[in-house]
């Protein structure tokens, strides 16, 4: 499936109409239907990424980036889509030394909530830098 049928499924599937999302995006209704037609491939990153907030998806997801198999993270090789436990949260910004070195955060002030929702909150601002700089 490409972007444009996502983005109509995903429209659909949340019940909202062109008309409110081409209002919320400050854009004209006809360019909604021409990105969910694919009439339009280029949709500035700033468009699509506040689409995918209305939508309720992030911006990997929308472009199909999404692994469907369960991750194990221990491998180091792939991304898993979000953390569920704190445990597997940990083991993530652990391995992120560049992110540890930056510092600004401390994890054992955390509690466990916290910790998985700061490492999906990385997890999604790595995923939409990947997809700015394809």
């Amino acid at each position: 499936m490409d972007l444009g049928k996502r983005l109509k499924a995903k429209r659909k599937e949340k019940n909202i109409s062109a008309e409110y999302l081409a209002k919320e995006l400050g854009i004209s209704v006809s360019t909604v239907y021409r990105y969910e037609d694919s009439s339009i491939l280029k949709i500035p990153v700033s468009t699509f990424e506040k689409m995918c907030d209305i939508l309720g998806t992030t911006p990997a997801q929308m472009m199909g980036n999404v692994p469907e198999k369960t991750v194990d993270i221990k491998s180091g090789n792939d991304l898993p889509v979000n953390f569920d436990n704190p445990k597997d949260a940990m083991e993530f910004l652990l391995k992120l030394p560049t992110v540890a070195a930056y510092g600004g955060y401390d994890p054992s002030k955390m509690d466990d909530e916290t910790m998985v929702a700061f490492a999906n909150e990385i997890l999604q601002q790595l995923q939409l830098v990947s997809y700015k700089y394809r």
